[in-house]
């Protein structure tokens, strides 16, 4: 059994931030993103393209926007060294076709390495269940600097219990 709480405190740490991204469209954000993992080390370059696809691939089966301007946009790969997390607030918006027709202004990227799938699972449900709660959300966007998109990820873990 992982120690879940461990886990979830090191993806937290090191979770990549993205303020407000460059990107306007939902495929820009997806490859500014994952730009982000690579960058971070969750990934060699030579995985890059090969990730994208099955990002796109993904979204082209159904939308990873889960509504409340929320979307969890996640992918395995052979090449992925460690999971990794990366969230970008877009105060602006960015049309995802979410569930509920409405932009995203949170993008919850996570990246994982394909031989540990019970990880990915347990990271996609506690990102699930911070994603369900409106001032968690509420917060995200309006917070201040990345340093404060990571308290606020912390303090909800805690509050979750995770």
């Amino acid at each position: 059994m992982p120690d879940t709480a461990g886990m979830i405190s090191q993806l937290i740490d090191a979770a990549v931030l993205i303020g407000e991204p460059k990107a306007t469209t939902k495929e820009a954000a997806l490859k500014e993103l994952l730009a982000a993992a690579m960058a971070a080390g969750a990934f060699p370059a030579k995985a890059q393209k090969g990730l994208q696809k099955r990002l796109a691939d993904r979204e082209a089966i159904g939308s990873t926007g889960l509504g409340n301007s929320v979307a969890v946009p996640h992918v395995k790969g052979d090449d992925v060294a460690k999971t990794t997390l990366v969230l970008a607030r877009c105060r602006k918006g960015i049309e995802w076709q979410a569930i509920d027709g409405r932009p995203v202004h949170l993008i919850f990227l996570l990246v994982s390495p394909a031989s540990e799938p019970e990880n990915h699972l347990l990271c996609l449900r506690w990102i699930a269940t911070l994603a369900r709660n409106a001032d968690f959300r509420r917060f995200l966007v309006d917070a201040k600097d990345d340093g404060a998109l990571r308290d606020l990820l912390r303090e909800m873990t805690a509050k979750v219990g995770q």
